[in-house]
């Protein structure tokens, strides 16, 4: 009998500790697929902050690119009311290569001597180029930084 209740207590024992272990792993299981879920859904949400900042970045890019417009449409509005400011002090091209610096007074009364000498047709501005005073892609440069300054 003492065996009969023996076995029927580990019996119990056994049965109370495989039961334990069941709900145990049971509960273990239940944690792990939660885990899972919350990984599946942070997954989604670093895809969707992904997405986002790159969102972000093409605005970002974008609103760059038109204050990078807009600086360089305001520096050339700039550029240009200084040259026109420039202009009604210069009276012609060769005004303002005096003014730079990049014609002297005596190589102007040269090329205007020249001029009257041989009753040229061209400009000063052209005979100064043709005696080499001053190179010819300055004087263009002036011409388009002075559209409206005559030649002479």
């Amino acid at each position: 009998m003492e065996i009969v209740l023996g076995a029927v207590v580990g019996f119990l024992l056994l049965v109370m500790v495989l039961v334990s272990t069941q709900r145990s792993n049971a509960a273990r299981e239940e944690r792990l697929r939660g885990l899972h879920a919350r990984r599946r859904a942070l997954a989604v949400d670093l895809r969707k902050l992904q997405e986002n900042m790159q969102q972000l970045k093409i605005v970002e890019h974008r609103k760059l690119a038109e204050a990078d417009e807009r600086a360089s449409r305001e520096v050339e509005v700039r550029r240009q009311r200084e040259a026109r400011q420039q202009a009604s002090r210069f009276g012609s091209i060769l005004d303002v290569l005096l003014h730079e610096r990049l014609l002297s007074a005596e190589q102007l009364a040269k090329a205007r001597s020249y001029k009257d000498q041989t009753r040229s047709h061209y400009p000063l501005s052209e005979i100064v180029t043709m005696l080499d005073y001053v190179k010819a892609d300055v004087v263009q440069r002036m011409r388009q930084r002075y559209p409206k300054l005559s030649d002479e």
